[in-house]
């Protein structure tokens, strides 16, 4: 790491500071404490990332991965979300691939904890999902009926914390991918991460709203063999266009800010969700 990063990371650690100070005031009750406990108990079999990179990269598995945004679009919440709105189809297939066992699919989910959460002391001493887990757990459990989900912070800084990123270079290492990703938005293509592909050939899909134009962003997919990998990064439609391409044959990853969480462990950016960015008109 260089100076700058070293910097960086000195900033941000000091803000980190700042904001568990400034949050003692949030009171976490013993009754939040104590439902927590009960839910860590109750919680699904989520592998590690080290065991659900080992099963992408040994078995070519294709992921769909849900975070905040797919959990509360699958269960209808009207939530106003800049970079995708909600609709009924969008609604079913969320919840529909969320419940799905197949070989050859790794459905993710967060854990319940992780040492590397994306947003600590966001409710007084409780990270962003522990919070988060206290508030939806109960509503969402009904939705998680598989045995084991595979670690959706495979594509979160976590990653990088817990594997070497030699074995995470694994998945493209000598292959011909294709990057599915929104237009000005946030994906940003890391030579260092993507040097070790084969060939490589881009889809840029709306930065906003993606799901929208769905059939015609997976008519564009459709255009490459199956010898391609997708690795696909554009919010909730990634999700489904992952399962969609998986279903014809295809190895599709939805690898959300993989990137940007890779500067975020170097220090280079305080979180992947705040780099300021323009979007373009599509």
């Amino acid at each position: 790491m260089n100076i700058y990063g070293l910097l960086r990371k000195i900033k941000y650690k000091m803000l980190d500071l700042y904001r568990k100070l400034s949050k003692r005031l949030v009171y976490v009750t013993k009754e939040e404490l104590k439902r927590l406990d009960t839910i860590e108990q109750s919680f699904p079999n989520v592998l590690s990332t080290t065991e659900t990179l080992s099963l992408i990269v040994n078995n070519r598995l294709s992921i769909c991965r849900f975070g905040d945004a797919e959990f509360d679009i699958c269960q209808n919440i009207d939530k106003t979300d800049k970079w995708q709105h909600s609709s009924e189809i969008l609604s079913d297939r969320l919840y529909n691939i969320l419940k799905t066992k197949r070989e050859g699919l790794l459905v993710c989910i967060p854990p319940f904890n992780s040492t590397y959460n994306n947003i600590k002391y966001w409710h007084g001493k409780l990270n962003f999902w522990q919070y988060y887990w206290l508030r939806r757990f109960e509503a969402l459990r009904p939705l998680f009926s598989l045995d084991t989900y595979g670690n959706s912070f495979v594509s979160r800084d976590a990653v990088f914390y817990e594997n070497d990123l030699s074995e995470i270079k694994k998945i493209w290492h000598c292959r011909k991918v294709v990057f599915v990703y929104g237009k000005g938005g946030r994906f940003t293509y890391l030579p260092e991460l993507f040097d070790n592909i084969k060939e490589k050939r881009e889809i840029k899909v709306p930065p906003t709203n993606a799901f929208d134009f769905y059939d015609d962003i997976l008519s564009d997919c459709l255009n490459y063999d199956t010898n391609w990998l997708f690795l696909i990064s554009a919010g909730p439609t990634a999700t489904v266009l992952a399962y969609d391409l998986f279903e014809r044959g295809y190895q599709a990853l939805d690898i959300g800010h993989l990137p940007n969480c890779y500067e975020q462990y170097l220090g280079v950016i305080e979180s992947p969700e705040s780099i300021p960015r323009i979007l373009e008109k599509v």
